[in-house]
């Protein structure tokens, strides 16, 4: 399992770093065709936006991961252990449900574009295309959340277990 969980976390960072060097070469050519050569590009702007969401929800994933968010545990980071882990999983419990319905939630948008046929201006992609990231990244969300309840949890037990 471990194998599976280093497989997509190699995954994910290749493809930020690959997309973020995307995107900032997108903007480096537009800048540079508009100034040297008074052109622009009009689906660079669109396609820089739809990078620019996809890197957000997909950082956001590996923040979730790395536990790098920014939180208030000032009072949670002063209880004792059982109570501070019980606090901890709850939050990631309740994180995850947050996260699954925003997922479930936007698939069914997603369902309803895909019906309409709606493509995006310049690009001419499916609309539903776009706004994948934000169903898949916020699922992975949701189970990292859990990943991280489960993890409490065990560190409640490894405590009980010390303490005995």
């Amino acid at each position: 399992m471990q194998r599976i969980y280093n497989f997509i976390d190699k995954v994910e960072n290749i493809t930020l770093v690959w997309t973020i060097l995307t995107l900032a070469f997108i903007g480096f050519v537009q800048v540079f065709a508009r100034y040297l050569f008074n052109y622009s590009f009009t689906w660079f702007e669109e396609l820089g936006r739809y990078l620019g969401v996809f890197i957000a929800f997909l950082g956001a994933s590996i923040g979730v991961k790395t536990g790098s968010h920014f939180t208030m545990d000032l009072i949670v980071s002063h209880l004792k252990n059982p109570l501070q882990q019980l606090v901890k999983t709850f939050t990631n419990l309740l994180s995850t449900g947050f996260f699954v319905l925003v997922s479930w939630y936007s698939w069914k948008i997603i369902l309803r574009m895909h019906g309409y046929e709606a493509t995006s201006p310049t690009l001419q992609i499916p609309m539903y295309i776009a706004y994948l990231p934000i169903p898949v990244f916020s699922m992975i969300m949701g189970l990292r959340f859990i990943i991280k309840a489960v993890e409490s949890v065990k560190d409640i037990n490894k405590g009980q277990k010390t303490a005995s």
